[in-house]
């Protein structure tokens, strides 16, 4: 026994020291974050009734459309068959269940340093800020992963039922995945942004009703104002420059941050506004020669000039093109040559997924800088 024990802890140490070695990380933050969360009961209690949402979505769902197969739904006729509606719906409520979870697990993560007064004890440690941030944010991942895994048996039964394929599965569950890691960036950035945990979940809240409610809404108002009007061309226009504005902003910010870092390490301090304003020229830059590059790829494959292109800014918009590729025939049918279904839902699940892993992203690199610029006034 005393040798299995010895035997884990040289792994350990070993795998702690190629990390710092090879990728500049320590985690020694994320092990001890995993392992005080994981005492506590919560963890396990939020995990069971996250078992239990996701069985009585699929069991509702098929009650309800067992009773009423005389009314609305024939499975000999319907093309949808019953394992896809099942799926819906539980893929839905996962949603929901990760938008309401995953934000206040990760407010949470550096407020209660502040709460339990212990962040001046953390900043006085060797770790870097891209350690304790990148250490925690991997906490609240692993969470938003394991709540997946434990809903897997669930997505299994609905496939017995038919109508729903393993990549629909896959391709389903790691656009889930990627809404977790969004959320959870989210609720990381309202954590540095704030000292209570109270205000940073609440904050993260009003971000997450505003991106899931109000964009949906404009995008609604704008598409009633042009179509009573008889403009839906003017209508796409809108929401296509909406579109192209948001991944502008969010690529042109990732790359200025990620520029900024390079040239200020090699500027080092005295030459911080020099890489400030070489950083502001290469975003712009590489940001023109991207959307130069690859805006006329895209829109030679889908038709982004539309008002549904909005569906790929919304969480629940890009979950219902993927599981229904049907929805976004309109949209990716704009080449030449006509594309299969199977690669419709890849272009709907690779549009969606990838600007939700950029934001995701420009949130981690903010979070750093935020901790970071913290550190410093303190000290």
């Amino acid at each position: 026994m005393g040798r299995m024990k010895g035997h884990s802890i040289v792994k350990a140490g070993l795998i702690e020291d190629t990390l710092n070695r090879r990728f500049h990380f320590n985690p020694c933050v994320a092990v001890h974050e995993l392992r005080m969360r994981m005492r506590d009961g919560r963890p396990f209690s939020v995990l069971f009734f996250y078992a239990l949402l996701a069985i009585l979505s699929v069991l509702i769902t098929l009650a309800v459309v067992t009773f009423s197969y005389s009314g609305f739904y024939d499975p000999m006729t319907s093309e949808v068959g019953l394992g896809r509606i099942t799926f819906t719906a539980l893929a839905y409520a996962q949603m929901i269940l990760m938008l309401f979870v995953l934000p206040a697990y990760g407010a949470g993560a550096i407020t209660m340093e502040h709460e339990k007064r212990t962040i001046e004890m953390l900043r006085a440690t060797l770790l870097s800020p891209s350690d304790v941030v990148t250490g925690k944010s991997l906490v609240v991942l692993a969470f938003g992963a394991l709540l997946l895994v434990t809903s897997v048996p669930v997505a299994a039964w609905s496939m017995m039922l038919g109508g729903i394929s393993p990549t629909d599965v896959l391709l389903t569950y790691s656009y889930l995945f990627v809404i977790a890691t969004w959320a959870s960036a989210i609720g990381m950035f309202m954590s540095n942004l704030f000292t209570k945990s109270i205000t940073a979940i609440v904050a993260s809240y009003v971000v997450l009703g505003f991106w899931c409610a109000g964009i949906p809404a404009a995008v609604s108002i704008v598409g009633m104002t042009f179509s009573q009007s008889s403009s839906t061309s003017a209508a796409g226009f809108v929401s296509f420059a909406f579109l192209v504005l948001v991944v502008g902003i969010v690529s042109g910010w990732l790359l200025f941050l990620i520029h900024r870092r390079i040239w200020s390490a090699i500027f080092k301090r005295a030459g911080r506004n020099l890489a400030t304003l070489v950083s502001a020229l290469a975003a712009v830059l590489l940001v023109w020669l991207i959307f130069r590059g690859l805006m006329s790829p895209l829109l030679g494959i889908a038709d982004l000039n539309r008002p549904e292109s909005m569906l790929l800014l919304i969480p629940y918009g890009g979950l219902g093109l993927i599981i229904y590729p049907s929805g976004a025939e309109a949209m990716f049918q704009s080449s030449s040559a006509a594309l299969t279904a199977d690669q419709i839902q890849l272009c709907a699940w690779a549009f969606s997924a990838g600007i939700f892993l950029l934001m995701a992203l420009l949130l981690w690199l903010r979070s750093i800088a935020l901790y970071e610029s913290r550190s410093r006034t303190r000290t």
